[in-house]
């Protein structure tokens, strides 16, 4: 074996030393079998080491055997725990440490097998099994012999397969527990797998066989081994000729009742012997004999250490960062308040970064902002003009003249659900459709948040279209309005013809904040869960959070009543000169209708200016109770375009922008350092304190890790 073969074969012994096969895939050797297939004369052949027949011994527990060349003699028996059993259990195999020995013998042997028995807890001779016992164990006993008579090898033998349990000592949870335990190491792909079965029973029937094409479909890393020839001929060589296995099959002979008490090299010597006589020798050398079969193991054993060697050294790699990532987004140990203050302020500091990208749209700064929850600018101005398209096509209660014509199309789809406010007020990904919460289905938001819904109230019927009737309405409430006075109108007429016009404005206002708010909401929820891996203390802080967002919440829907209220309660009061312009041009054009139809003529003059009987004109002009009511018409629709623009303008700044964006008192800023900074000690326990499960994981990937970097240490010098 060349020199660098040994040492990664040591490298990778070492690293089973720290338990890493329970991480990583390792490059092993797996002898399987099932009770009854001569699996302990194969181990023993294999290991020179006086295996006993018994299978109440080391059958229940995986077996390592490892051989090291070198210039000192030492022989070494030591249990490697498995991790995540209980804390009795690892303490009890501590005390097994590690047993040096000066030789083996059988008695030895099967000393050493009970006592690591005892101290796993399991059943050996002389102790029956109790119903708190365990009958197997994930547990390895290392046997570690160094010499200068050894070549460098490893094996591990593992509990043998059976398909009956036997009452006091089995159950059928052993039986399973047995097949998970061969699965898992038939399923590492660096692994070889010696199938070991007698050849007097019909392969076909052997589970083991199957277990192992499951974990090896091509056949690429099993090596199969017929025991018990002397038993039968014909059966042995067909079973030879026919093997399943890319790595075919090997013959070794089993220790009979007359060769018990012969040494291992008569042993040997009685087996080349047998193979030698008809019809054996027909068998090639290499594939006959216990000598055969370990020379072929050792070289398997190097060649898929020397080809997996890199492979393992990346998975340690990849191993550590994946923990390391998990370990950091536990935080540090929160084990004082202090502690607990310090993680939170970290936590809170990472939410508000994230938020100020969210809000300026810088969202090539952070990967979460693939998912459209996180692009809040982006959906609330989407909400904005939803808000502003909504109220602009049915905010109106009747439809003004000029836009009767131009409206109707609109209106129709708006009814079909094509353009209203309520089909694409604010929908996007990743929140639901937030439709608006008046229209009398509750959102997937409120479902998900329940609450929102003591902000929201009950639902409400969305507004009707907007009627086309609105100089009948008009005239009517002129006709209701008249008093005494002689020839003006009665002041409290236009202020009440614009609340009737505007009524559907707090539907729409509130509608759209409580939409922002939803989002906002749903923002925030998803920003603590990106920067809080923690689920347990995530869940506790959303649960503080939640409920103090509330009253920031009220804030911006009280204002946008507050805007409803100042619009409709207040006196008409404008001070933007398109009020004037845009009465005076509907004066203009409803003189220009009047005058259009009579009859005119030119002048010859270079002009051509038409003329019109004075005449003609003055009988045009309607009643004066026609000329107010149109006048009262063009007044009230040049003052609520004005109006209108003027309340979007005034919800989006102050109830959106202001009260819940912009705000430094705003909700997209309540977690904050300073909010930390004033919760009480037991309010930080009860938030920021380790659960036991926390404590219990933070210390196994701490250990993991640790382990895992010493094993990188190992690779690396």
């Amino acid at each position: 074996m060349l020199a660098e073969d040994a040492t990664r074969l040591q490298k990778i012994d070492e690293l089973y030393a720290l338990r890493l096969d329970q991480y990583v895939s390792l490059p092993q050797l797996v002898v399987v079998g099932d009770q009854s297939s001569g699996k302990s004369s194969v181990l023993e052949g294999l290991t020179n080491l006086p295996f006993p027949r018994d299978s109440g011994l080391c059958t229940r527990f995986p077996t390592q055997i490892v051989f090291k060349r070198s210039v000192t003699s030492r022989k070494e028996v030591s249990i490697m725990a498995a991790h995540g059993q209980e804390q009795s259990k690892t303490d009890a195999i501590a005390m097994f440490g590690k047993i040096q020995l000066t030789s083996f013998d059988e008695n030895s042997f099967s000393n050493l097998l009970a006592k690591a028995s005892e101290c796993m807890g399991l059943p050996y001779p002389g102790k029956q099994r109790d119903d708190n016992m365990d009958s197997f164990s994930h547990n390895i006993l290392k046997f570690e012999l160094s010499g200068p008579e050894y070549e460098n090898f490893s094996v591990v033998d593992l509990p043998g397969l059976f398909r009956k349990p036997t009452p006091g000592q089995t159950s059928k949870e052993d039986m399973a527990l047995v097949r998970g335990i061969v699965a898992k190491y038939l399923g590492n792909p660096r692994s070889i797998i010696l199938a070991v079965v007698p050849a007097n029973i019909d392969i076909a029937t052997q589970e083991i066989i199957q277990m192992a094409e499951d974990a090896d479909p091509d056949g690429q890393r099993t090596l199969g081994v017929l025991t018990k020839p002397d038993i039968v001929i014909e059966l042995v060589m067909n079973q030879a000729g026919n093997a399943r296995f890319e790595l075919g099959y090997t013959i070794v002979c089993n220790r009979s009742q007359s060769d018990l008490g012969i040494t291992n090299d008569e042993r040997n010597a009685r087996e080349a012997i047998f193979f030698k006589r008809e019809p054996w020798s027909a068998i090639p050398e290499e594939r006959a004999g216990v000598k055969s079969l370990k020379d072929r193991l050792n070289n398997l054993l190097v060649d898929v250490t020397r080809h997996n060697f890199q492979a393992v050294a990346e998975d340690l790699r990849l191993r550590i960062h994946n923990l390391e990532g998990e370990l950091d987004d536990m935080g540090p140990g929160r084990h004082t308040p202090n502690d607990q203050r310090n993680h939170l302020i970290r936590i809170a500091t990472d939410v508000r970064e994230i938020t100020s990208k969210a809000i300026d749209a810088y969202y090539g700064r952070d990967q979460c902002f693939e998912d459209n929850t996180f692009r809040l600018a982006t959906n609330v101005m989407t909400m904005n003009k939803s808000f502003s398209d909504a109220i602009a096509r049915k905010g109106c209660t009747r439809r003004f003249r000029s836009e009767a014509t131009e409206n109707d199309t609109i209106a129709a789809t708006s009814e079909t659900g094509e353009a209203g406010y309520d089909s694409c007020a604010s929908s996007t990904d990743g929140l639901g459709t937030l439709s608006t919460p008046k229209a009398g289905t509750e959102t997937q938001s409120l479902h998900e948040y329940p609450e929102l819904k003591v902000l929201m109230g009950p639902p409400e019927p969305a507004p009707a279209t907007p009627k086309q009737d609105i100089m009948q309405w008009i005239t009517k409430q002129y006709e209701r309005s008249k008093g005494f006075e002689i020839g003006t109108l009665n002041p409290s007429l236009l202020p009440s013809l614009f609340s009737e016009q505007s009524q559907s404005w707090k539907y729409f206002a509130s509608g759209h904040v409580e939409n922002v708010v939803q989002a906002i909401h749903h923002f925030t929820y998803k920003t603590l869960q990106h920067c809080c891996k923690d689920a347990a203390l995530s869940k506790r802080l959303w649960g503080k959070l939640s409920q103090l967002l509330l009253p920031k919440y009220r804030k911006a829907l009280d204002q946008a009543i507050f805007l409803v209220k100042v619009e409709q309660q207040g006196n008409l009061l404008t001070m933007n000169h398109y009020f004037a312009d845009n009465l005076r041009k509907a004066r203009e054009d409803r003189i220009k209708k009047q005058l259009i139809n009579l009859q005119s003529w030119t002048t010859d003059d270079p002009l051509k200016q038409p003329l019109l009987r004075l005449e003609d004109t003055i009988t045009t002009f309607l009643s004066n109770e026609d000329q107010t009511t149109q006048d009262l018409h063009d007044t009230l629709e040049a003052y609520y375009k004005v109006s209108r623009k003027r309340f979007v303008d005034a919800v989006c700044l102050q109830a959106v922008d202001h009260f819940l964006i912009s705000s430094k008192d705003g909700p997209l800023w309540l977690f904050s350092p300073q909010l930390i900074g004033r919760l009480t000690d037991s309010e930080l326990s009860r938030i920021a304190g380790e659960s036991d499960q926390t404590v219990v994981r933070r210390a196994r990937l701490t250990e993991e890790i640790t382990n895992l970097r010493a094993g990188q240490k190992i690779l690396e010098d």
